[in-house]
């Protein structure tokens, strides 16, 4: 084995440029597979985030009154496998109301500034919008909407009576970080609060409407007590949502509970990103067949160019064996070369994407990730189809009989 091995590689070096071509060429197609793979990935990912941006998994919602037994509740779900996240949460239409002396305030300062936008906010005294208030525990909420990292200006809203607001509702209401503003509800309760952090979640109806809480600032403004209205759940795999939607409405058995998934609200998306699918992997399929096809083919060539060689080492009692095993070895080499390459160029790939292929304000379009095991898993794939396509050299070898050999010259 280890005289074929030293053989293989005396061929792959004595044609360089031969095998510099092949090396190459297996490099490209490596290279071109595994970034249309991040790349589909990444599409993904980035569409997923969008819909994730405004809606989670899987919603659970009371159809008559608030839920008191929650917790209870959410033992149940705990029971079932593939939920990453639970968030209780206590949403509620409301007006927000802009304190006068948070007006005056700032006219003032923007006076002093000379901000052309001083008689905006004079306008702007008492202003009243309508919202959808959501009370949550933040910090799971977080894990589900990655809100920090969403809020541009100012801080989480961790604190009982705090809130954050969207972008475009800031934008009608003129506040500052630090200015108080009152919630009102429809049944006359009223709640004074400070303003802490803004938001851009990418959506103009979310960004317009969300005034996001803690539960405890909702649950006192209501006066409902310790009770909820909705249960938002993450997954690990966002593909089977509507498996696990069933699963908890068997597990959970109640008729007075609503239940949303993001593959039912989404169904033309979800039809196009596996569509989307099918078609990257067909792709893959096909550069890695082409891939294929040329060490096939090169390597018959390279059996050819060495039938003296091939036929002399069988003479001097070779056994068929090895002489096959040498354009095995001669693949594999070939193969994991090519590869590494491959994976190099990937990364230049991405960096250069990333760097170029951008929107309006720099970001890239599509976000793509190093996946690591994927990156791996197609690594492999790719070595072991090198190694594979010498068969058909290696077999032509194998049959090679040295007495034809001297006989053609």
């Amino acid at each position: 084995m280890f005289t074929s091995m030293k053989i293989a590689f005396r061929f792959l070096t004595k044609g360089k440029l031969q095998s510099f071509m092949i090396i190459l060429g297996i490099a490209i197609g490596v290279s071109v597979q595994i970034f249309i793979g991040l790349l589909s990935k990444g599409l993904e990912g980035s569409l997923l985030s969008k819909v994730a941006g405004s809606a989670t998994h899987i919603a659970i919602y009371s159809k008559n009154s608030d839920i008191s037994n929650y917790k209870l509740m959410e033992n149940k779900i705990k029971t079932v496998e593939g939920i990453s996240t639970i968030c209780p949460e206590l949403n509620k239409h409301a007006i927000i109301k802009v304190d006068d002396k948070n007006s005056e305030e700032n006219v003032e300062n923007d006076i002093k500034n000379k901000n052309e936008i001083a008689y905006e906010n004079e306008e702007k005294k008492g202003k009243r919008e309508g919202i959808y208030l959501r009370g949550f525990m933040l910090d799971r909420m977080n894990k589900l909407y990655n809100m920090e990292s969403k809020i541009y200006k100012g801080k989480m809203a961790y604190k009982d009576n705090e809130v954050i607001i969207g972008k475009d509702l800031n934008e009608k209401l003129g506040v500052n970080i630090g200015d108080k503003v009152t919630l009102l509800t429809s049944d006359g309760n009223d709640l004074e609060v400070v303003v802490t952090g803004f938001y851009d979640i990418g959506a103009v109806k979310v960004n317009s409407s969300w005034v996001i809480t803690n539960l405890a600032t909702v649950q006192k403004l209501t006066g409902v007590g310790d009770k909820i209205n909705a249960i938002e759940m993450g997954l690990k795999d966002p593909y089977v949502a509507d498996v696990m939607t069933k699963k908890l409405e068997s597990i959970l058995g109640d008729k007075n509970l609503k239940f949303e998934n993001w593959k039912e609200q989404n169904k033309m998306l979800v039809s196009a990103m596996s569509g989307q699918k099918i078609c990257t992997i067909i792709i893959q399929f096909f550069v890695l067949l082409a891939t294929v096809l040329s060490i096939v083919s090169i390597l018959g060539i390279s059996v050819v160019q060495k039938y003296r060689q091939i036929g002399i080492l069988k003479a001097m009692g070779t056994k068929d064996g090895s002489a096959s095993s040498i354009f095995l070895f001669q693949a594999f080499m070939l193969g994991v070369l090519g590869t590494l390459l491959g994976v190099y160029l990937n990364f230049v790939y991405i960096q250069e994407f990333n760097k170029h292929i951008v929107t309006a304000d720099g970001k890239p379009i599509v976000d793509i990730i190093i996946n690591k095991r994927f990156i791996l898993i197609s690594a492999g794939i790719d070595i072991i189809a090198s190694t594979i396509a010498a068969f058909f050299p290696a077999i032509k070898s194998f049959k090679l009989s040295p007495v034809e050999v001297i006989k053609n010259g």
